[in-house]
């Protein structure tokens, strides 16, 4: 049988559709576990003071842009953990995070994420060092070509004043902030000083790396930050990891792992250099500008260094959520750029910001995207009340035009035909298609801000969804049944049932059925966080109530139908949390 262009044009609008779903399913088959976090050693904490306002760590002015810089070498060995829990160590508490610093290499044995919790149900804070025995830990600095791995540091100060103590776990003060200066010797014995501070309510480390004598030309001093993506463990809810960094011309530069093989090597100046997953992040600033960032790993853990100048280096530190309006806040460095919302990411972004707002308001992200998606379909009821029209008046004429396939057998003459078909009855074949094209980057906006909303990790909705960011399953006799996806699939096949078929083709209509089905398989075998999940199933439900109203106008108004059923879906939805 012969295709005609309506046909053609609803063949490619599912082909679309099709492989949008297909992207989605793929997405969910990328991405790190996280491995069991060792607990850092506590401390008593004190209160340190220190002037209100005053700056913990002062800035240098910035040295001129080194176009290639020489790359400090790899060293041959590294302390154990158990070596650098020995050694003392000091702890700088923000409030919303606790920085544990070793003063064995100065390193970060810890960085605790206070509001985060490390797993569904846990007590225990996330921890985003994470490195694994014999591998480097965060925190390195370089001097030229040599390393303080292995240099033990004492605290010389805390915020300017003399220190007695071995080491301390240091409060930054609300409002303000906390500095404590570690002192050491180099192997070729110059003199390093590693100045550390943490804000009250912040998850930013100011470091400034200095040295008692200046380094020879084309060597300058180093900041490192390591963390551990274990690629053979891997988790959907945690996303793609990657090395993220923002060249000097404003470009966004996302590296996959498995890009970035053995050892070290230059990707050109740079503002920063940041490796992350999808919910949590580690970024180096560094404060002189324009030169080379170095990318590379070490088996699982992979590394970002940023230069500073010859005899003292500042920088700036973000080891904390990919949480938009947070990383906003973060100085001029629009971090939040790390967050990847794709193409439509200015459909994104509003989204993202509907949701907190409907969160502050109904108190559970279950019941904000309901109302989310309650809204969107609302706002894109006229386009779909367009596509619904055009697609019944094509149903309307589908006989006349399966008379005309049975009289014509010459595929010119039967297109020429149905074309003045059309024509005379005054319908444009795109009519069905293009509104529904126009809502697909809506959609794909609305499914990014959702699959890169850090507030749906680990937050629950109702009965045995308690993670809307993890896929969700009812324990029956043992068994985890996938509810919602099922519930979805049904919702799928009604959906079909009440959408006007305007094809003749008795395969196509067969496929068309066969589609939940086939999508319910996909989400089961590569299963999609409940919360997307929800979303699809309330879109769903919402569409069959519009278009059992467009189909049948006498039973009342389709915006009326729209209301009232929203206020049902989000009543139920509330019920639920009460349940």
């Amino acid at each position: 049988m012969q295709d005609n262009s309506q046909d053609q044009n609803r063949r490619t609008l599912q082909a679309i559709i099709l492989c949008i779903i297909v992207a989605i399913v793929w997405s969910q088959m990328q991405a790190p576990k996280k491995k069991p976090i060792p607990e850092a050693p506590k401390q008593q904490a004190q209160q340190v003071d220190s002037k209100p306002g005053e700056s913990a760590v002062q800035v240098q002015p910035a040295t001129p842009a080194q176009v290639a810089p020489a790359a400090p070498a790899a060293v041959a060995s590294h302390p154990k953990r158990a070596e650098l829990e020995a050694a003392p160590t000091s702890f700088i508490q923000t409030g919303v995070a606790q920085f544990g610093i070793s003063h064995l290499g100065g390193r970060a044995v810890s960085v605790k994420l206070n509001e985060y919790k490390r797993e569904h149900g846990s007590d225990q804070a996330l921890d985003l060092v994470d490195t694994p025995e014999g591998a480097v830990f965060p925190l390195g600095a370089y001097a030229g070509l040599e390393s303080d791995e292995h240099v033990m540091y004492t605290l010389a100060s805390v915020n300017g004043a003399p220190s007695s103590q071995a080491s301390g776990n240091f409060l930054a003060p609300e409002g303000s902030s906390v500095t404590i200066e570690l002192k050491g010797t180099l192997p070729s014995g110059n003199q390093i000083t590693k100045r550390i501070a943490g804000s009250s309510g912040s998850y930013v480390m100011s470091v400034e790396v200095s040295l008692s004598r200046k380094l020879p030309e084309g060597q300058f001093v180093w900041l490192e930050w390591t963390h551990l993506f274990p690629q053979d463990k891997e988790d959907p809810r945690a996303g793609a990891s990657q090395i993220t960094y923002l060249d000097q011309a404003d470009k966004i530069h996302h590296i996959a792992l498995t890009d970035i093989i053995e050892g070290v090597r230059g990707f050109g100046p740079s503002k920063w250099a940041s490796l992350g997953d999808k919910y949590f992040m580690s970024t180096v600033v560094p404060l002189m500008k324009g030169a080379n960032t170095l990318i590379g790993r070490e088996g699982n853990v992979f590394l970002a260094r940023e230069p500073g100048g010859q005899e003292t280096g500042t920088f700036e530190l973000y080891v904390g959520p990919k949480d938009y309006k947070t990383l906003q806040y973060v100085g001029d460095y629009h971090l939040e750029r790390t967050i990847d919302l794709g193409w439509f990411s200015f459909l994104s972004l509003p989204l993202l910001w509907l949701l907190h707002y409907l969160y502050i308001y109904l108190q559970n992200y279950g019941l904000a995207i309901i109302a989310l998606t309650l809204i969107v379909k609302t706002v894109m009821l006229p386009l779909s009340k367009a596509s619904f029209a055009s697609m019944k008046r094509m149903q309307e004429i589908q006989p006349e035009i399966k008379a005309l396939r049975e009289r014509i057998k010459d595929a010119t003459q039967l297109n020429q035909e149905i074309m003045a078909l059309y024509q005379r009855k005054g319908i444009n074949p795109m009519g069905g298609c293009f509104p529904v094209a126009i809502q697909i980057p809506v959609f794909l906006g609305l499914y990014n801000a959702l699959l890169n909303s850090i507030e749906l990790r680990h937050a629950g909705f109702a009965l045995w969804i308690t993670d809307l960011s993890a896929p969700e399953k009812l324990e029956i006799f043992g068994i985890g049944v996938p509810v919602m996806v099922l519930l979805m699939s049904a919702s799928m096949i009604l959906q079909q049932w009440t959408t006007p078929n305007t094809s003749a083709d008795p395969q196509q209509q067969k496929m068309m059925m066969l589609m939940p089905i086939i999508f319910a398989v996909m989400f089961i075998v590569y299963p999609m966080p409940a919360g997307l999940v929800l979303y699809w199933l309330v879109n769903n439900i919402i569409s069959i109530t519009q278009q059992v109203y467009m189909r049948n106008a006498e039973k009342g108004s389709v915006y009326t139908a729209t209301f009232v059923t929203s206020l049902l879906i989000l009543g139920v939805g509330y019920i639920l949390t009460l349940v």
